[in-house]
């Protein structure tokens, strides 16, 4: 199959390679999807990661208590109502994270060596506009 032009082909097609290519977890997409989220936004209600996830609330609140279990994440008071619980991940979430990172990253970095110089700046020249797409804020 040829590549497109268009970017959001292209992107969609990337993105799924990207998924089928991520390195062995213990660890679901979802779980380190959250993780992620709780790393990078702080702490989260379970009704927002739900909705952030895509997933029911049912859903998040068994990965929560999952990932509870395992140490990654933990329920906090929120302390503007203390009705509402908070996640945030945890240090081990943390680390266990930055694992994943790291490996994902090295592996991609390998296959980067292999492609031609050109090809490698244009990668480097679009992260700023790829940066802004998902940070939805594409001015």
């Amino acid at each position: 199959m040829l590549p497109s032009a268009d970017p959001a082909v292209a992107l969609t097609r990337y993105y799924s390679w990207w998924r089928r290519s991520a390195p062995s977890s213990s660890l679901s997409s979802t779980s380190l999807s959250t993780l992620d989220v709780l790393d990078v936004l702080g702490p989260q209600r379970l009704s927002d990661l739900a909705t952030r996830e895509r997933i029911s609330q049912p859903g998040m609140t068994g990965l929560v208590t999952r990932l509870a279990t395992a140490g990654l994440v933990e329920r906090t008071s929120d302390p503007d109502d203390g009705r509402v619980a908070l996640v945030r991940v945890t240090d081990a979430g943390r680390r266990a994270l930055t694992e994943f990172r790291d490996t994902r990253s090295a592996e991609l970095r390998r296959r980067l060596e292999h492609l031609d110089p050109q090809d490698r700046r244009a990668l480097e020249l679009a992260v700023p506009a790829l940066e802004r797409l998902m940070s939805g804020d594409p001015a």
